[in-house]
């Protein structure tokens, strides 16, 4: 009895779980979908593989050389951008669509980057995505996936508020919008911070 009674709450724990963070789940599962085919497929789109291409350029050109706080406010840029897409995609009642969509975008681009790593630089290439990318990357990732279900349920919401003519509870719902996206945005200054100690310290050393 007690093994039963163990294994049901075991199974009540998981379902809660789940119920509690299926969105967040879902966006997550469509992120590693794109990661999946950027990773064994993205280098054969020739859109993708020029993407690679000039984002490793890029990459380097605002590291390489560079001082700590200019590496700092290039990468929060490029985060911020990110977010802001996800963002104004929130504000549409299409974002429910477009949110998904996004996500299994930027894990195709984010897929694509260390296959194109390894098929030009080997293991070497893949040592210099696994100390210089993934740690930032990990922690700006969990900010997005954040930042992602935030836009999608706002863009249902809205929809259904728009539908049921209470238009006039939106400002209201619009500026706890704001307001969570304030937090993930300040949030996502830590990724930034660590990208540009790694890059500060090691990106002299993988000479790509």
């Amino acid at each position: 009895m007690r093994r039963g009674t163990v294994l049901r709450l075991r199974g009540f724990g998981v379902l809660e779980f789940f119920s509690k963070n299926g969105l967040l789940l879902l966006i997550l599962l469509g992120l590693s979908i794109g990661i999946g085919f950027g990773v064994f497929s993205g280098n054969q789109i020739k859109i993708i593989s020029l993407y690679t291409q000039n984002h490793l350029s890029r990459y380097l050109q605002i590291r390489a050389g560079r001082a700590f706080l200019r590496i700092l406010l290039d990468s929060y840029m490029a985060e911020l951008f990110a977010m802001l897409l996800l963002f104004a995609s929130g504000t549409s009642m299409l974002g429910a669509v477009l949110v998904p969509a996004i996500a299994v975008g930027k894990g195709v681009l984010l897929g694509a980057f260390p296959a194109y790593l390894y098929a030009e630089y080997s293991i070497k290439g893949i040592a210099f995505h696994a100390v210089l990318v993934l740690p930032s990357l990990f922690l700006f990732l969990i900010v997005y996936l954040l930042a992602a279900r935030e836009s999608f349920q706002f863009s249902v919401m809205m929809a259904k508020l728009t539908l049921s003519r209470g238009a006039g509870e939106l400002s209201v719902h619009f500026k706890n919008y704001c307001g969570r996206y304030l937090v993930l945005v300040t949030a996502a200054l830590l990724s930034a911070i660590l990208d540009a100690v790694l890059s500060v310290l090691f990106i002299g050393r993988f000479g790509l």
